[in-house]
């Protein structure tokens, strides 16, 4: 039997970006003592395509489809703007943060993903992409009005910038002190 890896392909943030997206998480724990977990800044990346657990030939194969797709992918810069929550502020399950510029760049690299990806049998994804780097997970959802108020204070903060110059193809670990990530591949843009 093969070995899985449990995988996924992003972009990377840059550490002036992971700086700000940090320090805004800092100012909404107050609000979100213990009913938060927290991603770790050193750990930020945005997700254009999760595979899950994958065995390792296909995975190679399905690396190699998402390079000959990246071919003529441009690289571009993306700036980070505003905090939001999944589903709603108030019912926060995913607090995130959102990207202003670059974002028709980042759904054209997903979409790029996605294609290369549906070659080797990974389900396409229901919802459309939207570009967001996730700062945190709550626990439990409940109404949370404090955090409500904090992300909508939040909402237009600016949160740094990053050059997209490569999609990177991740290998996550499950830990007990969280996800352990680990470039395995990488793919340059024009």
């Amino acid at each position: 039997m093969s070995e899985l890896t449990r995988s996924f392909l992003a972009v990377d943030v840059s550490p002036e970006a992971a700086g700000n997206l940090a320090a805004a998480q800092d100012r909404l724990r107050p609000a979100a003592a213990g009913v938060v977990k927290w991603v770790d800044p050193g750990s930020f990346h945005l997700t254009l395509k999760f595979l899950g657990a994958v065995e390792q030939g296909r995975l190679k194969e399905t690396w190699n489809s998402v390079r000959e797709n990246l071919t003529g992918a441009k690289g571009f810069t993306m700036r980070f703007r505003g905090l939001g929550a999944f589903p709603t502020a108030t019912r926060a399950r995913v607090i995130w943060a959102g990207v202003e510029e670059g974002s028709a760049e980042l759904r054209d690299l997903a979409e790029r993903v996605e294609q290369a990806c549906e070659k080797h049998d990974f389900a396409r994804e229901e919802r459309p992409f939207q570009a967001h780097l996730t700062l945190g997970r709550v626990r439990e959802p409940v109404v949370n009005t404090p955090l409500a108020e904090m992300i909508q204070e939040l909402a237009s903060e600016e949160l740094g910038e990053v050059t997209v110059d490569r999609v990177r193809l991740m290998k996550s670990e499950l830990t007990p002190k969280g996800a352990k990530y680990t470039a395995l591949e990488q793919q340059l843009l024009d």
